[in-house]
Parts: structure tokens; C-alpha cells; sequence
């Protein structure tokens, strides 16, 4: 018996002992760290947008608490190795920036670089978005998938039609032109008023030169898409109206019908009111924008994206007065309304950490109220729709906001897309050649009629009008 209890007595001790240890174990652990605050990356090339970026950002984090980190990576080519290796390395960033709807965009989406984003952009957050941007290029589409299904060396093949991988910030359009204010009032023109005729326009320009003594119009002529493209396109879109500029593309009208020809002598009479600036043929897109920048021309023609250049090169937002090119007298058409395309996409990556923040920041980034602290900040059109409030977006963006409206764009509704390279090879050197007096209008437009009549039976004769 007493033995009995001589064990029960030990037993007992032992009990106490253990769970003393126990009790003083739990008593004196560190209690665990709470979670610091949260903190998102996100990359980019465009080294002129991170002001922009990092504007709203700034207001995320005080909205918030959660801070971004902007990083640029540039130039391009840089930028793109970097994704690759941190892919590999499996340092992403958080969010990251891609260029909008090419195939080693579609690449990373498949390879799973990209997280799918489709539940989680609801209708709501699609009616932000311009017309013509995430509908367009951010969905996969059936006829990309098409496409890649019958390309054996396409990598995205498991993606799936109506998913997407990312919302885009940043879109834009061509066939704007802007104007320095200081020069326009320099010349005696109003500052404040945009031409309402190409005719007007050109009286515009001719001001400049004589009472200014600086060059009036500057754009990327070295590139010889540019005048083609750019100019040369709208004006004839104007003037022949959709469904003839549609014909004439499409090889059943003549480029020497009237409409046409106006378009020829038009862009001839730039050249010999000597109008353009001195090195023109030498000037690529990115010096263009650095001699308005400079001020050493009176008009620049590019796209939405031009208005960041020229400010990035020293031209200050409040001296810009931007407007679409405007129709010749008596033109078809009395207005030209652009259309929008997406050109940057902001995903989420896979090696994120925080992903439900990072998409609380792509939701913030592409509301209108954000979306008009970037336009403001930088100077370029987001894929967000905006009012064409200068107190919201400035003077110089609200001009250029309020001729983007791509359900009246009539390139949106031209069926001439993709235009023959037949036709493109000579209009392209020949509008070039109007500025060294090589050519004349009547002969242009009979060389570009010649080569559309040659170049269609390549491709199946004249292209048939839309049903």
C-alpha cells in the first residue's frame, strides 16, 4: 500500500512539473510579429509615365495605406530581357506592364506569367474603359485563337476565348496636331481657337513662317508612313467620305477622283509654300517631338501619344493647343472623330504576393478620377473614359479628349484595312517626293491609280464593299 502510494505520490509530482514547464513555456514565447504594411511593385519602360504612375499611387497609399513602387526599365529591349529573366528567377513584380495584344503578350498569359484576371473584372469595371480597348485587344478573341490553333509554334494555346490577363491604362490614337500657343499669338491668331478647315489651317501655318520667322508644321517625314498615314489618310477620309476612301483603298474607285485630288494638292501646297521645317526629310518621329519641344515649329502632327512628347521635351502643357486634322472645305465629311486603340496593359503576375491588393490598385489606376490624375500628369490618354474637363485632365488633354469618340469614327467603320503594300510603296515615297519638287500631284495620283490597278489582281481583285 504504501508503495502504491509512493508511486501515485511521484506521479503526481512529475504531472505538476510538466505542466508547469508547459504553462511557463506558453507564458514567456514571443507573441508573433503582426504582418507589416502592405507594399506593391510595379514595373514599366515608359520611363515619362512613372510621374503619372507614381501620382496615383500616391493617392492609393493614402486611400489605403498600401504603398507602389514604380520602376522603369528602359529602353525597351532591356526591359523585356528583365521580364524574362525574373520569370526564370521568380522575382516578378507585382504588376507589370506589357505592351497591349502582340503574341509574346498572349505568351505570358499561357505560360501562366500572367495570373487570369476574368472573374474579376465585372461589368462595372468594363464600362470604364473606352470603347475599342479592352474590348478589342485585352479579350483573347476567337480569330486569335484561331490563328494560334493552327500555328504549330504558337505558345498559348491553352488560352481560352473570352479570358484576360490584364486591363489596359494607356491607349491612344494618330491624325492629331497641336499648336503653340505662343507662336499662334506671336503670329496675331487667336491661341485659343482651332482651325475649323485644313484651308484655315494652312493660312494658320503661313502666318507663322512670315510673321515668326520659325518653321511651321514638323512630324516624322523620314518615317514614310508617316505623311501617308498620318495627314495624307485623314484628309482623304474627310474629303471622299468613308464609303468612297473605302473604294478608292479597296480598288474600286480612282485616287484621280476629285475628292482625292484635293487631298494631293493639299499636301502639295505644304510643300511649296515652303512650310515645312528645313531638315524634314531627316526628321524621324522622336525629333519631331523634340523640335516642337524646342519651339522651333509652329504645328506638329502625330497622335494622342505626341502630346507627352513634346511636353517631355520641354513644351509646357498650358502652351498646347490641340485639335484632330481638320477636314478640307466642303469635305463629306465636316469633322473627323478618332477612334481609340490600346497600347499598355497592366497585369498581375504570378509570383505576387499580395494579388488582391494588386488588383485593388489596377481598380484605382483605371477609375476615371485616377485615370485623369495620370492623363494630367503626363500628358497621354488613358484607355479610361474621361470628360473633356480642362480643371480635370488640362487644356491641352481636355482639346484632345473631346475628338475621341470611336462610335463615330469612320476608320472604325472603313472595311479598306489592310491596305495593299502596291499601293503604299509608291504614295509613300511619292508624298515624300512632293517636298524635294520631284513630282506634281497629277502624276502621283496616276502613278498610286497604277499601282492599285497592277497591285489587286495580287490579291484577288478589288476588295469587295462591307455587306
Amino acid at each position: 500500500m504504501k508503495v502504491t502510494l509512493k508511486h501515485n505520490a511521484l506521479y503526481t509530482l512529475s504531472l505538476l512539473l510538466v505542466t508547469a514547464i508547459f504553462l511557463s513555456a506558453c507564458g514567456t514565447a514571443p507573441a508573433a510579429e503582426p504582418a507589416g504594411p502592405v507594399e506593391l511593385t510595379m514595373w514599366t519602360w515608359k520611363v515619362n509615365h512613372v510621374p503619372g504612375l507614381e501620382a496615383v499611387a500616391k493617392a492609393f497609399e493614402a486611400e489605403t495605406g498600401i504603398k507602389v513602387t514604380v520602376t522603369a526599365v528602359s529602353p525597351d529591349d532591356s526591359y523585356r530581357t528583365k521580364l524574362v529573366t525574373s520569370a526564370q528567377s521568380g522575382d516578378l513584380p507585382d504588376i507589370m506592364s506589357y505592351w497591349t495584344g502582340g503574341d509574346d503578350y498572349w505568351e505570358k498569359a499561357g505560360s501562366g506569367v500572367l495570373i487570369d484576371l476574368t472573374d474579376k473584372i465585372d461589368d462595372q469595371w468594363k464600362s470604364l474603359f473606352i470603347p475599342g480597348t479592352f474590348d478589342k485587344t485585352s479579350v483573347f478573341s476567337q480569330s486569335r485563337f484561331d490563328t494560334c490553333a493552327n500555328d504549330p509554334k504558337c505558345l498559348y494555346k491553352d488560352v481560352k476565348v473570352g479570358h484576360a490577363y490584364s486591363v489596359p491604362y494607356f491607349g491612344g490614337s494618330a491624325y492629331m496636331v497641336y499648336a503653340s500657343k505662343p507662336l499662334l499669338e506671336k503670329a496675331g491668331l487667336d491661341p485659343d481657337k482651332a482651325p475649323a478647315t485644313a484651308e484655315e489651317w494652312l493660312e494658320m501655318m503661313k502666318a507663322i513662317k512670315e510673321k515668326t520667322g520659325v518653321a511651321a508644321l514638323v512630324t516624322g517625314v523620314q518615317n514614310p508612313d508617316v505623311s501617308a498615314r498620318w495627314l495624307f489618310n485623314p484628309l482623304m477620309m474627310t474629303s471622299c467620305g468613308q464609303e468612297k476612301y473605302d473604294a478608292i483603298y479597296g480598288g474600286r474607285a480612282s485616287f484621280e477622283e476629285d475628292c482625292a485630288m484635293r487631298v494631293f494638292d493639299f499636301m502639295y501646297q505644304l510643300a511649296q509654300e515652303d512650310l515645312w521645317t528645313a531638315d524634314i526629310l531627316a526628321t524621324d518621329i522622336g525629333p519631331s517631338e523634340a523640335v516642337m519641344g524646342a519651339g522651333k515649329a509652329g504645328f506638329i502632327i502625330g497622335g494622342t501619344y505626341t502630346l507627352s512628347g513634346i511636353i517631355a521635351n520641354g513644351m509646357k502643357a498650358e502652351d498646347v493647343l490641340a485639335f484632330g486634322v481638320p477636314p478640307l472645305k466642303d469635305a463629306e465629311l465636316d469633322h473627323l472623330s478618332l477612334g481609340m486603340d490600346a497600347f499598355i496593359e497592366a497585369g498581375i503576375t504570378r509570383d505576387s504576393k499580395h494579388q488582391d491588393e494588386a488588383l485593388q490598385f489596377l481598380k484605382f489606376l483605371t477609375s476615371p478620377a485616377n485615370a485623369a490624375i495620370f492623363a494630367k500628369t503626363v500628358g497621354d490618354v488613358p484607355a479610361t473614359k474621361l470628360e473633356a474637363d480642362p480643371a480635370k485632365v488640362g487644356d491641352a488633354m481636355a482639346g484632345l479628349v473631346a475628338v475621341l469618340n470611336p462610335a463615330d469614327s469612320p476608320f472604325g467603320k472603313s472595311n479598306a484595312e489592310p491596305y495593299i503594300d502596291e499601293i503604299f510603296n509608291v504614295l509613300r515615297p511619292g508624298l515624300q517626293a512632293f517636298i524635294t519638287g520631284e513630282t506634281t500631284p497629277e502624276e502621283l495620283a496616276a502613278e498610286v491609280q497604277a499601282a492599285s490597278e497592277a497591285g489587286w489582281p495580287n490579291h484577288g481583285g478589288p476588295k469587295a464593299p462591307a455587306p
